[in-house]
């Protein structure tokens, strides 16, 4: 009867061992559990990238051709000095001829050469003897016809600017001087220069 009584005991602890066990299995506690793996959703962050500023416009070279002095003009106006207005020193400068008894014609200028036909958007004229009044003039061709593409404006000591109109292109430059000081006098150019659009 002991021996009965002991065998049931013994069958009775190891079914409860095996009990817990399968217990333990399937309650994931073990090591042999499968690992979790955490995947992220966030973005990285991308800062805005700052704006490239827009390219300046290029400076045109210019090269001087000569003196425009249509009828009722004589054809000449200082030819020898026309260079004086490209070759990069303010000291020196285009003059026209002294007018002692006032303008007498509708303008007289100097033509310059872009080396190509080209979109210009703005030229600069300089000048050291305030008084006179001039406007940007483009043509196809040296003699011309020449088509006004600014406003008039009066030349400042210094640097004038006259932005251009918009689609303006052409090869030959003209600065087309309107009005001298008053009364009487000569119109200076010291410097031209050009800019693409």
């Amino acid at each position: 009867m002991n021996r009965v009584l002991a065998g049931g005991a013994l069958a009775i602890f190891i079914a409860a061992m095996a009990g817990i066990a399968l217990s333990s299995v399937g309650s994931g506690g073990g090591s042999d559990s499968p690992a979790t793996t955490i995947v992220s959703t966030t973005r990285p962050v991308t800062r805005p990238q700052p704006a490239k500023p827009p390219p300046k416009p290029a400076r045109i070279a210019l090269v001087a051709l000569g003196p425009y002095d249509p009828p009722p003009g004589d054809g000449t106006e200082n030819d020898a000095e026309v260079a004086n207005a490209v070759d990069g020193d303010a000291s020196t400068f285009w003059s026209t001829e002294h007018y002692t008894h006032g303008f007498f014609k509708p303008g007289v200028g100097i033509v310059l050469d872009a080396g190509k036909k080209q979109a210009i958007g703005r030229v600069l004229v300089g000048t050291d003897a305030p008084g006179s009044r001039a406007e940007i003039q483009l043509g196809d061709t040296p003699t011309g016809p020449y088509r006004v593409v600014s406003a008039d404006r009066a030349l400042e000591p210094g640097s004038t600017t006259f932005p251009l109109r918009r689609g303006a292109s052409g090869r030959y430059l003209l600065v087309w001087l309107t009005a001298l000081p008053d009364p009487g006098g000569e119109g200076h150019i010291t410097e031209v220069r050009a800019f693409g659009r």
